[in-house]
């Protein structure tokens, strides 16, 4: 109160502005319920903070190897149309692993320089070798040498097992009925790659040659009997059940005089034949006989060619996966970067793959920094067991 009995002016002001401020909405609701608001309020950013915060275990974030490789790649129509088409079977994305330490000594420093060589063409032997031919007619055939030597052996790509790195045998398939298809893997293709050719091509020969003078190991595919014959023929000359083991023996014989300079024989049909146990024995001592090596591409569930070739003491390498099974880039890129996680796991592995452009495409690109990533691409022969 003023002096003269009258109100303050301020005091007048105040309690003006108080009964304004108890006019608005939020001042006639009760001091609880306010609390209450506010509560719920301040725990509505704190949930969100949370979710938006990054948060680390400490480790490096996991990534797949399709994104990695995209990463590393310009953007354009061809990974947007990836991305948009998405592998109904695709390989999981491989678990990201350091590279190894490689012992520091002369004989594993020794090995990685031979292994790694870009002369290794002029290191393979001639073929065929004099000692190593048998004359059949018009052809010849592998055999064992006076002194011992094996085909299998000295027809390999050089290789020093010694080598402390992973190993990785990549084995082009399907090679020499398509001269298109066979051009672009023997340029292309690293020259550490096994080269497969099917026995019926008209050229076997002269691919044969070609592929050994570029640096190449190869095999060829003989046809056999698939599980789905006759609905599925796998083409004149073909290994069949319903036939006497001497036929099938030279069948085979027939195939193996059309070329020289291969380290061994597989079969990309004979899903039946390699679950029979009496033609596929046949089958394997001739090849014990003449020095050759066997390829096991798993086509059958119930393939006994692993445990046929051990007991025919029969050199064989097994086949762990095919790397595009889906022929989609993203997915073959997954599949060779699951590969490089099980040779690091295993110490090596073994894939096949097909001549597709877009298989030798991703191959190309996968094999140029492969060294640096402390593996080795080692020929099919390095990989028997």
């Amino acid at each position: 109160m003023s002096e003269d009995g009258g109100q303050d002016p301020l005091e007048i002001a105040f309690r003006a502005a108080l009964a304004a401020r108890r006019e608005t909405f939020l001042a006639r609701l009760p001091r609880w319920f306010k609390l209450l608001w506010l509560l719920i309020f301040l725990g509505g950013i704190g949930v969100g903070c949370v979710t938006l915060w990054p948060v680390s275990d400490g480790t490096s974030p996991k990534v797949d190897a399709s994104e990695a490789t995209a990463a590393s790649e310009p953007v354009g129509k061809e990974t947007a149309e990836e991305e948009a088409a998405p592998s109904v079977n695709a390989v999981p994305a491989a678990e990201p692993a350091v590279a190894p330490i490689i012992p520091n000594s002369d004989a594993a420093k020794a090995a990685i320089a031979f292994n790694d060589a870009t002369d290794m063409a002029s290191r393979m032997k001639a073929a065929p070798d004099q000692d190593l031919s048998q004359q059949v007619g018009a052809g010849f055939l592998p055999q064992i040498g006076a002194d011992g030597r094996k085909p299998w052996i000295v027809y390999a790509r050089p290789f020093d097992k010694a080598d402390p790195r992973p190993h990785i045998a990549l084995v082009m398939v399907d090679l020499g009925l398509s001269r298109i298809a066979t051009d672009a893997a023997l340029r292309r293709t690293p020259a550490a790659a096994t080269l497969v050719f099917d026995a019926q091509s008209d050229a076997l020969s002269d691919w044969l040659r070609r592929a050994r003078q570029d640096g190449h190991e190869t095999l060829i595919s003989v046809p056999m009997e698939p599980l789905d014959f006759p609905r599925s023929d796998p083409g004149p000359g073909a290994l069949l059940t319903t036939l006497p083991n001497a036929d099938n023996v030279s069948r085979l014989e027939a195939f193996m005089q059309r070329g020289a300079g291969y380290v061994g024989v597989t079969t990309l049909t004979g899903s039946r034949f390699t679950s029979d146990t009496d033609k596929l024995s046949a089958v394997l001592n001739e090849l014990h006989d003449r020095g050759l090596m066997v390829l096991d591409t798993r086509l059958a569930e119930h393939s006994v060619v692993f445990d046929l070739a051990h007991r025919a003491q029969v050199p064989v390498a097994v086949c762990s996966r095919r790397i595009d099974a889906d022929p989609m880039p993203a997915a073959i890129d997954a599949a060779l970067a699951q590969l490089e996680y099980e040779a690091r796991a295993h110490g090596r592995v073994l894939a096949i793959a097909s001549p597709l452009p877009v298989t030798i495409e991703r191959l190309e690109l996968w094999a140029k920094d492969l060294a640096a990533r402390g593996i080795v691409l080692a020929p099919v022969s390095a990989m028997v067991e």
